[in-house]
């Protein structure tokens, strides 16, 4: 019970930091990360209903809000990572929940656990004979779930102020 509060804390929170960023950037998708749920596929999917929780204007903490932001949320936790996609209504032709996750939780061999047009969930399960760690899949995935925004045009393009990612240039591989 204590867990689940927590939890729908940190979505409520990360909601308003998710709107606050996809306003000032003009996004309509976004990946992100959340910890407390653990990698605990149930509680990761009630961390996103916080996120997208309707905003009470009347409260002095404001939560969620971010409803109307297509998201991917990966949270870790020892056994899995935990991978649940959600694409508001108003954006499931553009954009197809499942067909997204799958992409993702494809890159790193995880699996589909549930479907529905706007949420759809699965986990990428720990697998050290494979060198499949939670924690080192995660930044991978999170890019996987951004390229494939990219593809369909509906992530902007990186516009070079990001360090993390190598970009090669057709200079770069000589012809074979």
């Amino acid at each position: 019970k204590d867990k689940l509060k927590k939890v729908i804390k940190e979505g409520g929170k990360r909601g308003v930091e998710i709107e606050g960023a996809a306003d000032m950037g003009g996004l309509q998708f976004f990946c992100t990360s959340v910890d407390l749920p653990e990698g605990d596929l149930d509680l990761t999917i009630k961390c996103l209903e916080a996120m997208n929780a309707k905003s009470d204007p009347t409260e002095e903490e404001r939560k969620g809000g971010s409803g109307h932001i297509g998201k991917t949320i990966f949270s870790v936790g020892v056994d899995q990572l935990a991978v649940v996609s959600y694409v508001p209504e108003e954006k499931t032709g553009e954009l197809s929940c499942e067909e997204w996750l799958k992409c993702v939780l494809g890159s790193q061999g995880g699996q589909v656990v549930s479907t529905s047009k706007t949420v759809c969930a699965g986990v990428v399960k720990t697998n050290s004979d494979k060198g499949v760690f939670p924690l080192k899949i995660r930044e991978p995935m999170i890019l996987e779930a951004n390229n494939f925004l990219r593809k369909k045009g509906l992530f902007p393009e990186d516009n070079g102020d990001d360090d993390d990612e190598m970009v090669f240039g057709d200079d770069d591989f000589p012809s074979m």
